[in-house]
């Protein structure tokens, strides 16, 4: 009977110590940064994972971060960071001269396994600009009209879209610039309405990574 009981002494030790390592491990994220069009390897490009944690049964209402780290030489990173409860992760990903990327994690993933090692490779963009500049160089009336659309291009920042830019009156002259994939051909159409004219353009220009590309439109 003692040995019986000691025994079982053992087995609830055991149970207690690999409860608590359970509740200490941490999750691991691996991975590799590539640039997105070559797959050269991008060293010091940081990495940092964030979560929005669960407390007390309610969901946080902001991401928190929950590890940084940068890349290698060879454009490899690996970062941990403690278990606890969370609703949802997120990696970002920045590099000079590169657009910046952000996408969500399975949090399913993370919490099959109480030692989870996940692997996520990322591909980074170069960055570049253009910038269009709108000059109404005729006659002028009230009625003039001109509207200017991106048809295929990818942008960084909500300022820009392949929306319709509506510009009316006799003095329309605007400039405006935005933060897109470098490399890229990027087209774009033109409504005017000038004199009473109706008319429509479309063209295309090639963007090279990190330079400001001009698109000059006299009308």
């Amino acid at each position: 009977m003692k040995f019986i009981a000691y025994i079982g002494t053992m087995t609830l030790l055991l149970g207690f110590i690999i409860g608590c390592k359970k509740e200490n491990a941490a999750y691991t994220i691996t991975g590799r940064v590539v640039d997105g069009d070559t797959g050269a390897s991008l060293s010091n490009a940081s990495i940092e994972i964030e979560k929005q944690v669960i407390t007390s049964g309610v969901f946080g209402q902001t991401f928190l971060s929950a590890m940084t780290t940068t890349t290698d030489a060879s454009g490899n990173f690996s970062g941990t960071w403690p278990r606890e409860n969370f609703a949802a992760l997120r990696l970002n990903a920045e590099r000079e001269n590169y657009i910046n990327a952000s996408r969500d994690l399975n949090v399913d993933v993370f919490k099959e396994h109480d030692f989870q090692l996940v692997t996520e490779d990322v591909k980074l963009f170069k960055e570049a600009f253009i910038q269009v500049d709108l000059a109404n160089t005729g006659i002028t009336t009230p009625s003039d009209r001109l509207a200017f659309t991106f048809l295929n291009a990818y942008f960084d920042c909500n300022c820009c879209s392949n929306g319709w830019r509506v510009f009316a009156g006799a003095v329309i002259d605007t400039t405006f610039t935005c933060r897109i994939y470098g490399n890229r051909w990027i087209k774009y159409q033109i409504q005017s309405t000038l004199a009473s004219h109706d008319s429509i353009y479309v063209d295309s220009i090639y963007c090279p990574a990190q330079n400001t590309t001009v698109v000059s439109i006299d009308y």
